[in-house]
């Protein structure tokens, strides 16, 4: 029997609620899974309560033990464990024009090591996730376009997140408060504007006995931190290719109640791909600059100004047989301060993307980021019985710049370490169950 070295039982107690919330949950998901339902369809929460086509039901519950050897992070000594629970629960109404949605998270971290930090990354207990209103219309620009206009809390992803993301690994999710409309053409073409003020999760990094101890408080916006953009699609640029250009802003400034880095960015990209094709190549540029101004920490008071950027660029081809097999090289660069004495910023800034889909796992164990990085990698990919992919990734990691910090927050501020700070090997193993 596995027995997790669990915090004091005030604590446990407490933070056990999901579990047993999940408990109840699959015992009825096994007594209507059971009633009436095909073993080769997938079983849903809606349909197995007998909900009605305009009112959408459903959840889900995620469990990860994690164990780190040596944590890597700067000021940090020891082995790190612990046992992250999300729970999701969403209910809509929706109609043919209109759509009103509600989603609740409970994020928590069960079992950690004595001296473990709790952050905002981990927990964010019984929370309103998602909470808006939206229309739809159709014909609004052209004939058989689809047009959705939103107002409320929501979350998003764009292109391939790595800017602005719907977090999947990590234990707690990022949230807008505000105006998001998306259109869809008939050729494919795809645009999107919105307007929002970023979710702040409490109780903040500085509350360890709330956040260890579940303590539920609202997450809040404010009008000093801003966040807007606009991205547009095209469903064909020649060479079989799509394209997309996004301009996001990103602007900040304290308040009584909260201290920021004073971010004034404006981030401006284009990215041309082609999907995988079995026999053929396919390929992603995806190129972004940054400009603005910022500090270092949200100790400092000094604002310098910002100059950053990033490239990625991919190709790949996926092979024909059996297994599908696809096979990619990748090379990732986002620049670094090159001299922390000069006045300037050259640190790029990925705002609310994820780096868990190219580099990595991300909670205990976060060795890589968009910032301050080179790293060319290999990628392998294949389908074996039924759904089930084996992904296999090697990712070389050094600094763009070596007097600039790593992901990891560890810094030689002379350049004397060198730039490699290491490799990482990731083996995936993903397949249906039930």
């Amino acid at each position: 029997m596995l027995q997790l070295p669990f915090a004091p039982i005030t604590r446990t107690l407490a933070r056990l609620i999901p579990c047993a919330v999940l408990a109840s949950f699959a015992s009825a998901s096994a007594a209507f899974a059971q009633d009436g339902r095909d073993d080769d369809d997938p079983w849903t929460l809606g349909p197995a309560l007998g909900a009605p086509d305009w009112l959408h039901v459903a959840g889900s519950f995620i469990a990860r033990f994690e164990s780190l050897e040596e944590r890597l992070a700067a000021g940090a000594t020891g082995d790190d464990h612990g046992l992250f629970t999300r729970l999701l629960l969403e209910v809509g109404l929706r109609d043919t024009f209109t759509e009103v949605f509600f989603e609740l998270i409970d994020s928590r971290l069960n079992g950690e090591a004595d001296d473990a930090l709790a952050t905002t990354n981990r927990v964010d207990a019984v929370e309103l996730l998602q909470g808006f209103v939206a229309a739809r219309f159709s014909d609004t620009f052209t004939p058989d376009d689809e047009l959705r206009v939103l107002f409320g809390r929501h979350t998003m992803d764009i292109g391939t997140r790595r800017f602005v993301a719907r977090n999947r690994f990590r234990n707690t999710i990022n949230a807008f408060t505000g105006f998001n409309a998306t259109w869809n053409g008939p050729d494919g073409g795809f645009a999107r504007l919105f307007y929002t003020l970023p979710v702040r999760i409490l109780p903040g990094n500085g509350d360890q006995d709330a956040l260890f101890d579940g303590t539920s408080e609202f997450n809040d916006e404010s009008r000093t931190v801003r966040f807007y953009g606009a991205v547009f699609e095209s469903p064909d640029i020649g060479l079989s290719s799509r394209g997309e250009f996004y301009a996001l802003g990103l602007f900040e400034r304290d308040s009584p109640d909260r201290t920021t880095r004073n971010r004034r960015l404006g981030t401006l990209g284009t990215r041309l791909f082609k999907n995988p094709t079995v026999e053929e190549f396919h390929w992603e540029v995806d190129s972004a600059i940054q400009f603005g101004t910022t500090r270092t920490s949200i100790a400092s008071t000094e604002d310098l100004d910002h100059e950053a950027w990033f490239q990625h660029v991919h190709v790949g081809y996926t092979f024909d047989g059996p297994y599908a097999l696809r096979a990619e090289a990748l090379f990732d660069v986002a620049s670094g301060d090159r001299d922390p004495n000069d006045g300037d910023n050259n640190r790029f800034d990925s705002l609310f993307g994820v780096p868990r889909f190219e580099f990595g796992a991300t909670g205990f164990f976060r060795p890589i980021a968009r910032a301050n990085i080179i790293s060319p990698g290999l990628r392998f990919a294949v389908s074996l019985a039924g759904e089930t992919k084996v992904t296999l990734l090697h990712r070389f990691a050094y600094l763009a710049s070596d007097r600039d910090a790593s992901s990891t927050g560890l810094v030689d501020p002379t350049g004397q370490s060198g730039r490699h700070i290491g490799d990482l090997t990731e083996l995936v193993l993903r397949t249906p169950v039930g």
